[in-house]
């Protein structure tokens, strides 16, 4: 009985922490907030591109990126947009977010300051 106990106490631990790539990409005590990795932003041009493609999500209510440790801080709306779409926008417009790859057209037509090597 006791190991049973303590197996049932482990997983349900487990299933509640998650993997750690999703805590990252989500704060739970704020689910309408996300910190969304961003690690092929360059500069200034990038940072308005990324801001423009997430603002036209709908759902999505403000965007700031952290230019030197390469997050945006996404806050929206969880009954309108999912976190993967606002993943997608960023993806579209040419930059990597979190695993989502970046669209290499879009990325190839960026100005030479924003293409990643």
């Amino acid at each position: 009985m006791k190991k049973l106990i303590a197996l049932a106490l482990l997983l349900s631990v487990a299933a509640f922490a998650g993997d750690k790539k999703d805590q990252q990409k989500m704060d739970m005590s704020h689910p309408g907030h996300a910190m969304i990795s961003v690690p092929t932003v360059q500069c200034d041009n990038c940072v308005k591109t990324i801001t423009a493609a997430v603002k036209k999500v709908d759902g999505v209510e403000s965007i700031k990126i952290d230019l030197d440790k390469k997050v945006a801080h996404v806050n929206f709306d969880p009954k309108k947009v999912k976190l993967v779409a606002i993943e997608k926008a960023i993806a579209a417009s040419g930059y990597d977010a979190n695993n989502v790859k970046r669209n290499k057209k879009a990325h190839d037509a960026l100005p030479q300051c924003c293409r990643s090597k």
